[in-house]
């Protein structure tokens, strides 16, 4: 709630309870979570390195046991994080293993996660087209299932393709 609330100081705090009660309780999914979270609320907050740093916690923990949300979370945190670090094989590769998850949890909006993450993929090696195509499904999916959540990502690729085209009136 913090965090859809856009406080960020909150939601850290939060995540960061959760994890430690977790870990005491040795409530495993609980702390993939809570490590997802904290992973996403660094991001958010530019602490790219930490936020590296939860998504890797998540996939080492959860490498023995099968649990797609979070690890759709951890390999979509870095290959957002390595497209910002221009590290686009090592993104491609974080995006690659996101859509086999994505598509195991349905109506969470992960699918639309990993189509705006390889629009913006495509963009950077000069593929506008193919963006506009991934675009496109990603915004009819984001009306249909109402994922009002994910309508300024869509907005932002969505800019990102128009000034990728030179259309920097409408961008």
């Amino acid at each position: 709630a913090y965090r859809l609330q856009g406080n960020l100081d909150a939601a850290g705090r939060a995540y960061s309870e959760v994890l430690s009660a977790s870990q005491a309780s040795g409530n495993t999914v609980f702390a993939l979570m809570a490590l997802a979270g904290l992973g996403n609320i660094r991001e958010a907050e530019n602490e790219l390195r930490l936020a590296v740093e939860s998504f890797r916690q998540v996939l080492d923990m959860a490498s023995d046991m099968s649990f797609p949300y979070a690890t759709c979370d951890a390999h979509l945190g870095l290959a957002r994080i390595y497209y910002e670090w221009n590290d686009l094989d090592a993104a491609f590769d974080h995006w690659r293993q996101s859509v086999p998850l994505a598509q195991r949890i349905e109506a969470t909006g992960k699918s639309v996660a990993c189509q705006l993450v390889h629009a913006r993929l495509k963009l950077a090696q000069g593929g506008v087209a193919e963006a506009a195509a991934l675009l496109s499904k990603a915004d009819q999916e984001v009306r249909r299932n109402s994922f009002t959540q994910q309508v300024p990502e869509v907005a932002a690729v969505r800019v990102l393709m128009l000034i990728r085209q030179g259309d920097l009136a409408t961008a």
